[in-house]
């Protein structure tokens, strides 16, 4: 129970300074505040921490999320916000399941300390994309049954491709950090 508390508070404040950051570049001006979701760094932490520590990390993150949200947006409707959020970590956890399941990259979750190798490397690319075609689709589906309007095409792959870049983005920062403070931190071929 302590690391599950641990991990938990780990993953919150990190989830929600990451998407604070990309809150704050992406909704100061109105008008271009639609392009932030071309680099949509809080699904960077969704796939580290759920590729690491798989389900523990789930929580947290939909509180963290949830409470970036309802920050940023305190007047929108609760229902739309938890239904994105659950949406977003399923999609997620269903991807790195799917790839374990199918022995593509690694035969178990990653663990913090284990040399990241690059098999593992692979894996971690896998669960990216695939974790960003699932929720491009289904979330924007959910999202468009709630809000009962049609599905954009142009929306979902910009979703696609904000999830992509924003998980690189995110992942490049936390090897660029691991790299200059923890000394063990190296991949291998």
């Amino acid at each position: 129970m302590k690391q599950f508390i641990q991990i938990s508070l780990a993953v919150y404040f990190i989830t929600l300074i990451v998407f604070s950051f990309w809150g704050n570049l992406t909704f100061q001006n109105p008008e271009t505040g639609w392009d932030g979701s071309l680099a949509y760094l809080p699904h960077g932490c969704k796939v580290v921490f759920i590729t690491f520590f798989g389900i523990r990390a789930m929580p947290a993150l939909f509180l963290a999320e949830f409470t970036g949200q309802y920050l940023e947006f305190q007047n929108s409707d609760l229902i739309y916000l938890w239904s994105g959020s659950v949406s977003s970590l399923l999609c997620v956890y269903m991807s790195v399941y799917i790839l374990i399941s199918l022995k593509i990259g690694t035969d178990d979750y990653l663990k913090i300390g284990k040399k990241l190798t690059f098999k593992n490397f692979k894996f971690i690319i896998f669960v990216i994309v695939l974790s960003a075609l699932f929720n491009s689709i289904f979330t924007n589906l959910v999202l468009s049954i709630i809000n009962q309007i049609s599905i954009n095409v142009s929306v979902i792959v910009r979703f696609f491709i904000g999830d992509i870049l924003g998980s690189v983005f995110f992942i490049s920062w936390m090897h660029i950090f691991s790299s200059l403070f923890i000394k063990n931190f190296q991949i291998d071929k």
